[in-house]
């Protein structure tokens, strides 16, 4: 009897930051919202379950507009069993905030994002995430 494998492959078309500010979640998204114009408004918390009862509860702020979503996302869960990483992504363990930008305008300007971003007083350090060299980029989607 033969065997098939599914294979599947996500298309990561988004943008992903990662930053660090040692603030609580909502000042954070608080501080965003005033710098960049958006509305991030609390979501539940994303939760990721995993097999043997393990799972990570995600902060989760969301600014949705026609063509374009904004996340801003915790990369520590709030609850985590001690058997895993408490970290969204193990490999930006040193960064406290996740930010992932799903643009569909042409006019958008990531640069000009970033250093709106960089301008923040909270925010220690910003910087663009190369997607492919990510080993737990899947996690990212929900």
């Amino acid at each position: 009897m033969t065997k098939n494998k599914l294979k599947i492959e996500y298309d990561f078309d988004f943008i992903l930051l990662a930053l660090n500010a040692n603030v609580k979640p909502y000042k954070l998204a608080w501080a965003v919202n005033s710098e960049l114009n958006l509305n991030l408004v609390r979501q539940d918390n994303i939760s990721l379950e995993f097999t043997s009862e393990r799972y990570l509860s995600i902060i989760n702020y969301l600014a949705q507009s026609e063509y374009q979503k904004v996340r801003l996302l915790g990369n520590k869960s709030e609850e985590a069993n001690d058997q895993i990483s408490p970290y969204l992504i193990p490999e930006l363990k040193n960064f406290d905030y996740l930010i992932v930008l799903e643009n569909e305008s042409n006019t958008f300007d990531e640069n000009a994002f970033i250093s709106s971003t960089k301008r923040i007083p909270f925010v220690q350090f910003v910087t663009k995430v190369d997607l492919q060299n990510l080993k737990s980029r899947d996690n990212l989607i929900f």
